[in-house]
Order: structure tokens, then C-alpha cells, then sequence
């Protein structure tokens, strides 16, 4: 990334303000449905964390001698938060919690859905992958965590060749099991609303030891 404000650190700013609107999804989830309150996991949250960005522009908000750091920062503050959100609400209250969670995932995937329908071309799988990565956050644009490996009239399926998200759960002590479950609900309500013509399929795999994740948009 460059020295110079460019679309492309928009669209990874953007991306970083909904993973951090999922986290004031879930907290009020949460405190919507839960008869005991979540004010001592909040509190421990703010006390370890940098608060999430407000409504403030990003050229009036980010360190413009270091772009892809301050980025790359605002990617792991963002992720750590949630992971460790999710990780003390599973260990207060179990199932319960963490299906409470996993609703207000489907939520947000559901509404992005939407939206990428009516901005973006959603008519084939590629098209709908496209859209879904204007949306998931998924590292820098340089981290290249996905690699495509077959792309069809009927079909687009990819792989994760490189793990980003499982280090923010270790570093709080949580399992990156649970986001990569919470991970595919969004996905399948994402492309369900985008295009209910398609569905979503997600597979972990082992290859010599090695865990693959591996992924699918299919026409129904």
C-alpha cells in the first residue's frame, strides 16, 4: 500500500467499520435476550482495547505516514474485541450465548446481502464472490487469503491458504472454531439474500496434518 490515500484503503476502512458494527450487533443481541447482563465482560473489553472508530472520515483519522500499519492496527483491534467478546460470552453462558451470537451474524449477513444486490452484479458465483469480499473482512488486500480454484457457470469454490483469524482467538484464549462456525452463517445469509439462486457450502479438511478451509458458491 502506498503512501497516499487511495479507494482501495476506503473500501478496507469500510470493511473494518462493519466487522466493528457486527460487534454493537452481537453486545446488543445479548443484552436484549439475556436475563443476566453482559456490563462485566463490556467493561473488561474497554479496559484491555482501544475503543472501535466512530463516525470521524478516514483521511481525518488515519496515520497518513503509515497507512498500511494504521490499517493493518485497526484490523486487529477489531478482531481481537470480537474474539474476545465472543469468547467470554461462550464461557458465561454456553449455548445460549453463543446462538444469540450466531443470530446477529445472520442478521448482518442477511442486510449485506441485500445491500450487495442492488450495487453489485450478483447474477453468477463469480459475481457473488466478488460482492462478498467487498463485504467479509479478510486481512489487507496483501495478505491474498483466498485462492480460487475453480471458477464455473454453476460454481466458484476457493480455499483459505492462509489462516488470519485463528491468532486473535488463541491471544484471548478462545477457539477459532467458533468464528469460522459464525463465519459461515453469515456467508450462506449473505448469499441467500443476494441470490437466492445460489447457496454457500464451507469444509475444513485435513492434508498432511495441515487444516484446509474450503468453500463453495453453487446454483441450487
Amino acid at each position: 500500500m502506498s503512501r497516499f490515500l487511495a479507494p482501495i484503503h476506503t473500501w478496507l476502512f469500510n470493511k473494518i467499520k462493519l466487522y466493528e458494527a457486527l460487534e454493537k450487533d452481537v453486545i446488543d443481541n445479548l443484552n436484549s435476550n439475556l436475563k443476566t447482563g453482559i456490563l462485566d465482560i463490556l467493561g473488561d473489553i474497554e479496559n484491555r482495547y482501544p475503543s472501535p472508530l466512530d463516525d470521524t472520515p478516514l483521511e481525518e483519522v488515519i496515520d497518513l505516514t503509515n497507512i498500511h500499519g494504521w490499517l493493518q492496527n485497526r484490523i486487529r483491534i477489531a478482531e481481537t474485541r470480537q474474539a474476545y467478546l465472543i469468547t467470554k460470552v461462550v464461557e458465561k453462558f454456553g449455548d445460549e450465548g453463543f446462538n444469540l451470537v450466531k443470530q446477529a451474524y445472520i442478521e448482518q449477513g442477511k442486510a449485506a446481502g441485500c445491500d450487495a444486490a442492488e450495487k453489485y452484479s450478483v447474477s453468477t458465483p463469480e459475481d457473488l464472490f466478488k460482492a462478498l469480499n467487498n463485504y467479509i473482512l479478510e486481512g489487507m488486500p496483501c495478505d491474498n487469503a483466498n485462492s480460487i480454484m475453480r471458477s464455473e457457470e454453476d460454481i466458484i469454490e476457493w480455499r483459505t491458504v492462509t489462516d488470519l483469524h485463528k491468532d486473535y482467538w488463541e491471544t484471548v484464549g478462545g477457539d477459532a472454531a467458533n468464528f469460522y462456525e459464525l463465519r459461515r452463517n453469515w456467508v450462506e445469509s449473505f448469499i441467500e439474500s443476494a441470490n437466492p439462486e445460489f447457496k454457500y457450502s464451507f469444509e475444513v479438511k485435513y492434508l498432511n496434518d495441515v487444516k484446509e478451509y474450503l468453500h463453495a458458491i453453487v446454483k441450487k
